[in-house]
């Protein structure tokens, strides 16, 4: 599998550098969002988080977070929301994406 995410991770990457978004790879260039990173581990454990993408793009902070499978895309809860189940946050995109929104 990991060889896959690095084929999506690099097909993303050239998707954003087309688009003239350019974001630091496997973590943040910025003091502020380095720092949070530090124990935003997606395992709860503390540890550091690394999303596949990040940066500021305008007024916006982007983070991106990537699977190679379409299945491993979203995952939901009994009541439709977006799990944050810890197994929901590492195996699925959107859901690591929006862990990572309490930077």
């Amino acid at each position: 599998m990991a060889k896959k995410e690095v084929k999506t991770d690099l097909w993303v990457y050239g998707l954003l550098q087309e688009a003239g978004i350019y974001l630091t790879p496997q973590g943040c260039d910025i003091k502020e969002i380095a720092e949070a990173l530090k124990t935003a581990s997606k395992s709860k454990t503390g540890c550091a988080g690394f999303p596949e993408y990040c940066g500021v793009v305008k007024d916006f902070l982007l983070v991106i977070e990537d699977k190679a499978a379409l299945n491993r895309h979203v995952c939901r809860d009994a009541n439709d929301l977006l799990s944050q189940e810890v197994k929901a946050v590492k195996e699925y995109a959107v859901n690591g994406a929006l862990y990572y929104r309490r930077l």
